[in-house]
């Protein structure tokens, strides 16, 4: 990555009034920082890839020091550095396990967490994606979902996530269930 040439082609663009913020995608704490050392402007938003089936994104966090490999701090602590840095991380796939597989909901693969999910769906008298995605507003920083589909229906199933505060209880129900650790 040669972050000269993208701080200059995005300090040109900001100065040209072409783009009045920047946001990154895919990179993790020192990334950022890297390349926030040659901007003119503060980095405003990084696009991860985070959902219930893909948590790498806090697992360290929740981990930490434990001896088992969700432990390991393999993104450099990318949450935690835009907690501190007031970077917004906005989740893409957020219902997706893999990259291509597909969504986890309803997923065989994931039977314990779609029987939580379902539960709470009824509880909250939702569809089980806006639990998903409710899941995803209760952590402390706001992250913000990023959600793809055709169906106006989806969509407003999806927006009844940032009405419900899933209790602590049921946020780490529902991480345990998708298969995660807790110390």
């Amino acid at each position: 990555m040669e972050v000269e040439q993208i701080a200059e082609a995005f300090n040109i663009l900001k100065d040209e009034g072409k783009v009045r913020a920047f946001g990154l995608s895919n990179v993790n704490a020192i990334q950022m920082e890297l390349i926030q050392s040659e901007l003119d402007q503060s980095i405003l938003i990084n696009q991860l890839q985070f959902s219930l089936a893909h948590t790498g994104l806090i697992d360290s966090g929740i981990n930490a020091n434990h001896p088992s490999m969700a432990g390991e701090a393999r993104d450099g602590g990318t949450y935690e550095y835009c907690r501190l840095n007031n970077i917004i991380i906005q989740a893409w796939s957020p219902l997706q396990y893999g990259f291509f597989e597909g969504t986890f909901l309803g997923c065989d693969k994931y039977p314990e967490l779609n029987e939580v999910i379902d539960r709470l769906a009824e509880k909250y008298d939702v569809k089980p994606e806006a639990i998903a995605i409710a899941w995803i507003l209760r952590l402390p920083m706001g992250i913000q979902a990023i959600v793809g589909t055709t169906s106006p229906e989806r969509i407003k199933n999806i927006a009844k996530g940032s009405d419900i505060e899933l209790t602590k209880v049921e946020w780490y129900e529902l991480y345990r269930a998708a298969g995660n650790l807790l110390p």
